[in-house]
């Protein structure tokens, strides 16, 4: 039997992960895993065949979830309502936000090449009769990534995805239980989908990497590169290759870097969640878009419950969905510490500040990739290592953060801080 499409690909697989763990956060995959990925994931998921699966486009993962008459275009540029309205109630459902996670800080706000990074999230329940449900998927999670210059608007019909991410969800009865639990399923928890940026002339067809900036600091140029299903997807995701999980959309950290990284944002009064119209959480219409992002997290709560219960990401989810139970309002880090006690605390000398620099440095990776920046004996375990980590005179592949410079006054904080 086989309880995964990684099966064959393991033990050829197993030392480039543990390779990949001692150096890169962000493991980077190759082309020819990919498409053996995408040749086994074509079988086992009836979704077109080992031979066509590359000339698939988001028209055809509609149609295979039962929606065949919403093309790759609507689902990338029809507003958020009238999509909503195609499906049956809670069927689809979407959210367009500001995604700080997504983009290349190796340049400020005053660079020229600095870009934003804004995402679109359609979440697709199969239809009952579709290929998608007959293979035991239940639901797609679809991410459209824009990134247009400061001042534009971010879903204005030619600014197009650069890159399209896609997250299947089996039937959780259907997925391999855990270790000590009941069950006959033998899915994995997600299955990845990556489509190439799409333009004027169509859709884009499916690709086999993500083009990012995860290593901008000690990359040449532009500061990205290409990091390949699966791997760099699941890295991101639980760093469990056959228990990957599905992330939340976590509001309350897109409203912390306007007060550090991007004050020109805060400044233009640009709303966060695109169609609230509104930074302000107590207004009907932010109400309305933030009641869908809590559904949606919801959803990835339950799936992260499943996937891997003592996971720091799953203990976020919760802890978002505890606090934002019946509140909007973004709420600041201290009050969204996880794990074990002692926790980070405003009672705690240096704990206020010392998570406010990890949350704008070092969360884009260490909020789902290990472990959690928020999880205060998470980070204190790896205290010594991390001291090694973030020194500018660190081997390139070990230095921390690889995304960008740690300033001098913030690598003194920490310093100071984890030598305690």
């Amino acid at each position: 039997m086989i309880n995964s499409i990684y099966v064959r690909l393991f033990s050829g697989a197993l030392l480039c992960l543990i390779l990949a763990q001692a150096r890169a956060e962000v493991p980077s995959g190759s082309e020819a895993e990919a498409k053996e990925y995408y040749s086994k994931l074509s079988l086992t998921l009836n979704y077109a065949t080992p031979a066509t699966i590359g000339e698939t486009t988001l028209t055809d993962l509609a149609a295979y979830l039962g929606y065949g008459k919403i093309s790759a275009d609507e689902l990338e540029f029809a507003p958020p309502e009238s999509l909503m309205a195609r499906g049956e109630p809670r069927g689809i459902l979407v959210s367009r936000f500001f995604a700080p996670k997504i983009m290349n800080v190796k340049f400020r706000e005053t660079s020229p090449e600095f870009r934003l990074g804004w995402r679109k999230l359609v979440r697709i329940k199969a239809m009952a009769g579709s290929s998608a449900k007959a293979a035991n998927i239940v639901s797609a999670v679809i991410l459209f990534n824009f990134f247009p210059p400061p001042g534009r608007m971010p879903y204005e019909r030619g600014n197009f995805s650069v890159n399209t991410q896609v997250m299947l969800l089996p039937d959780p009865v259907k997925i391999t239980p855990l270790r000590g639990q009941k069950g006959d399923g033998t899915m994995d928890t997600v299955y990845w989908l990556d489509y190439q940026n799409t333009t004027s002339a169509g859709p884009g067809k499916l690709g086999y990497f993500l083009h990012a900036s995860f290593d901008a600091n000690e990359l040449p140029g532009a500061g990205t590169k290409n990091y390949y299903v699966p791997h760099g997807c699941v890295a991101c995701h639980g760093n469990n290759m056959q228990r990957p999980l599905l992330n939340f959309m976590d509001t309350d950290h897109w409203f912390d870097r306007l007060e550090n990284d991007f004050p020109q944002l805060k400044d233009s009064g640009q709303p966060l969640l695109f169609d609230a119209g509104t930074n302000d959480p107590t207004s009907p219409q932010f109400k309305k878009i933030f009641d869908i992002i809590r559904t949606f997290n919801h959803e990835a709560d339950q799936h992260a419950k499943q996937a891997q219960p003592r996971h720091d990401e799953t203990l976020a989810s919760a802890k978002w969905m505890e606090i934002h139970a019946n509140n909007d309002a973004p709420v600041p880090p201290l009050k969204r510490a996880i794990g074990p006690a002692p926790q980070w605390s405003a009672n705690t000398p240096g704990d206020e500040a010392a998570l406010a620099t990890l949350n704008q440095y070092c969360y884009r990776c260490h909020g789902t990739v290990k472990f959690s920046v928020f999880n205060r004996q998470a980070v204190m375990e790896r205290r010594a290592n991390i001291l090694q980590r973030i020194l500018p005179t660190a081997e390139v592949g070990m230095r921390m953060p690889p995304d960008r410079e740690l300033p001098p006054d913030k690598l003194e904080l920490l310093q100071k801080f984890l030598s305690q």
